[in-house]
């Protein structure tokens, strides 16, 4: 007999493939590093940081200019101003046109700016609002919200053919109009055109953050994936240990091996 025995004498214990998949699908990198592949899971660990920290990062920079815009509206742009350019243009165009309450209003004042305002411009709002609406002034599509939403800081600038006449350096007898991506259309004054940018510089910085939100996303589905291959080539790469017994020169010898799967 040339053989006795053959045994295997250790065999180092598996990971689990699963187990790593889902690790890494919570925490990118900590599949990695159940499989014993420390520098991958230190690379998807940091990966995950950079997007996090790119999300907070321009999140913050995304809120605070949006506080610096809307205290630039609230300090250029009233809805006051704007219901007394309705009610001016209204009557200085169409003085005629029936339930219109001219002369109601023409005891104006001075705004914070210099401007001549309504001064009650609550209860002019109510008269006003089926004017803005109807076949007497051309543009007005939108109905402003009642209190400062973020439509409402949208609209104040992204309308300028309604809500235009509402800023500090504009008019109550020029009409204003956007560009809509072509600039030599484009009429506002200088004060809607900055709010504007602001407005754009504050989307872009949110932007990147979604951004980040993203390359996260990723980061977790690519990662969960590598564990499993990962883990994987870690179960075939176990060293067994192995013990024969065999016949050489007439005598039995106990022989011990390694055995190696790839």
């Amino acid at each position: 007999q040339d053989q006795l025995d053959n045994a295997v004498i250790s065999n180092a214990p598996q990971k689990s493939i699963g187990k790593s998949v889902l690790m890494s699908a919570v925490l990118p990198g900590a599949g990695q590093f159940y499989a014993n592949s420390y520098i991958k899971s230190a690379i998807f660990l940091a990966a995950e940081a950079v997007a996090w920290g790119m999300y907070v990062s321009y999140n913050k920079k995304g809120d605070d200019q949006t506080d610096k815009f809307e205290a630039f509206a609230n300090q250029n742009w009233t809805e006051q101003r704007y219901w007394t350019f309705v009610y001016t243009y209204v009557q200085s165009r169409y003085p005629d046109v029936e339930g219109f309450p001219y002369g109601q209003y023409d005891a104006m004042v001075e705004d914070a700016a210099g401007r001549l305002v309504i001064p009650d411009w609550q209860t002019a709002e109510e008269d006003l609002k089926e004017f803005a609406s109807s076949q007497y002034i051309s543009g007005f599509s939108h109905d402003l919200p009642s209190t400062t939403t973020q439509q409402y800081y949208e609209m104040i600038g992204k309308y300028p053919e309604q809500f235009g006449n509402g800023w500090a350096d504009a008019t109550y007898t020029d009409r204003y109009q956007g560009g809509y991506g072509d600039p030599s259309r484009e009429n506002v004054t200088v004060m809607n055109k900055n709010y504007v940018g602001m407005r754009n510089e504050a989307n872009q910085f949110y932007d990147k953050a979604a951004y980040g939100t993203m390359i996260a996303l990723v980061n977790h589905v690519i990662s969960a994936i590598d564990a499993g291959f990962t883990t994987r080539r870690f179960n075939q790469r176990q060293m067994q240990l192995t013990y024969n017994n065999r016949r050489l020169n007439g005598e039995y010898v106990n022989m011990f091996g390694l055995a190696v799967e790839f």
